[in-house]
């Protein structure tokens, strides 16, 4: 058995461009599958990082006023 491959030298546009017809060619299943493919290989024990809810609360002052801008002499 013999593997022949064929390598095709083209701009970064064009790689861009053949990448993205093949990704729309393909099925919302077979695209999702890619993703979860690569999500597996990130990360094998299967359980992915969360991200985390942070809420912060400031105390500003002046609270609720408004200033009047400087006006330059």
């Amino acid at each position: 058995m013999t593997l022949q491959r064929t390598l095709t030298i083209q701009t970064r546009e064009e790689a861009a461009q053949a990448d993205r017809r093949a990704n729309w060619a393909k099925t919302p299943q077979e695209r999702l599958a890619e993703v979860e493919f690569l999500r597996q290989q990130k990360y094998p024990g299967g359980i992915a990082p969360r991200l985390q809810r942070v809420t912060e609360f400031i105390e500003r002052k002046n609270s609720g006023e408004r200033s009047e801008p400087e006006q330059s002499e």
